[in-house]
């Protein structure tokens, strides 16, 4: 079978879940560098993508702007989205299309898609039914596989073997002025660990306690390991400002960023410290080591992917669980703040030693 000359990728969001797929679009694009990949995002990630040299082009599935018209009532407005939407996915007839999503939405974009070979996940990984749309699957037999490792199956599926892909993200020079501009005005000197203590708006059930939060920032300021620069995203500026008020003056907010300046802040900083989010695998591919804090999900499938990123997390016979109302909350509860500390302190030594 001939190299594909026009290759889409879908994989529509979340962040963490578009940042875990990246290695294994890059071992596709390597092992055809002449073909035009084109990458299917939804949100903000889609322009990161477009800063990165092995994407051609990246189609922006417009579902904010048609959902905002929806609730308004104004169909004419979700009409003027979904059209020209609709045409670009449609222009172009690819020879191959891979959707890693594996959620009926994007087997309804494979299907709508003009491709002469259309992969998807297995019924192993696939949800919602989504693998009955394909006619060729890539296969799985292991459910806690790390989302690195289960996506590098769609280039071993092609023929594709190697190890997977050391990615290091591009940065626009915009976003690179932005941060170093940002990081100036603070005139902070030595180490500096960027702490976020948030998770998205229906995850909240993976956070640890805001207050151990402060206690964790108070004790790496006071031991003079690093000074903490607490992030945030929209929404979220006031709960930020009072922890910060709780930690001290060697705590600092960052400033307002959307994600390629975000990825320009985290390769500046000295550790990532936080829960289970996609702030969480962007510090990771900015080469930033991680310190994750694990509660119900299964680092197994969504720790930070690297060798240098450690996690910290309960042993527990109820862990890893999808029980978002849980009331106990042990997993994280038991977590200690002088446990993680004690982690952090761990990891500044061993950064030094490098």
């Amino acid at each position: 079978m001939s190299d594909p000359d026009k290759i889409l990728v879908i994989r529509l969001s979340s962040l963490g879940d578009v940042l875990m797929t990246i290695p294994a679009v890059r071992a596709i694009k390597d092992a055809y560098p002449r073909a035009h990949l084109t990458w299917l995002v939804e949100g903000s990630v889609g322009e990161l993508l477009a800063h990165q040299r092995f994407i051609n082009e990246v189609i922006r599935f417009p579902r904010g702007a048609i959902q905002r018209s929806m609730r308004s009532g104004n169909l004419v407005a979700a009409m003027r989205e979904i059209g020209p939407f609709m045409g670009k996915l449609r222009e172009t007839e690819y020879d191959l299309v891979l959707d890693f999503h594996g959620l009926m939405k994007s087997a309804i974009f494979t299907n709508l898609v003009r491709g002469k070979r259309k992969v998807g996940l297995d019924k192993t990984y696939a949800k919602e039914g989504s693998h009955l749309f394909y006619a060729e699957h890539v296969k799985g037999d292991h459910k806690r596989l790390h989302k690195v490792d289960r996506n590098m199956l769609f280039p071993r599926h092609l023929g594709i073997e190697g190890p997977v892909p050391e990615v290091r993200l591009d940065v626009s020079p915009e976003a690179e002025a932005y941060i170093a501009r940002f990081f100036t005005g603070a005139g902070r000197e030595g180490p500096v660990f960027a702490v976020n203590p948030f998770s998205s708006t229906g995850s909240r059930f993976k956070r640890w306690d805001m207050e151990r939060y402060g206690d964790l920032i108070t004790g790496i300021t006071e031991e003079g390991l690093a000074s903490v620069m607490i992030l945030w995203g929209p929404g979220e500026e006031e709960e930020a400002e009072r922890l910060k008020s709780t930690a001290g003056n060697k705590a600092m907010l960052a400033c307002p960023t959307n994600v390629p300046q975000l990825l320009s802040l985290l390769k500046r900083v000295d550790m990532y410290i936080g829960g289970d989010t996609g702030m969480m695998h962007l510090a990771a591919l900015a080469g930033t080591p991680v310190l994750a804090i694990f509660g119900p999900t299964d680092h197994k499938i969504n720790g930070p992917y690297g060798s240098f990123h450690r996690v910290v997390r309960r042993e527990l016979a109820c862990s890893p669980c999808k029980n978002k109302d849980c009331r106990d909350r042990r997993c994280l509860t038991e977590i200690s703040v002088e446990e993680v500390l004690r982690a952090a302190r761990d990891m500044a030594k061993a950064a030094r030693k490098n």
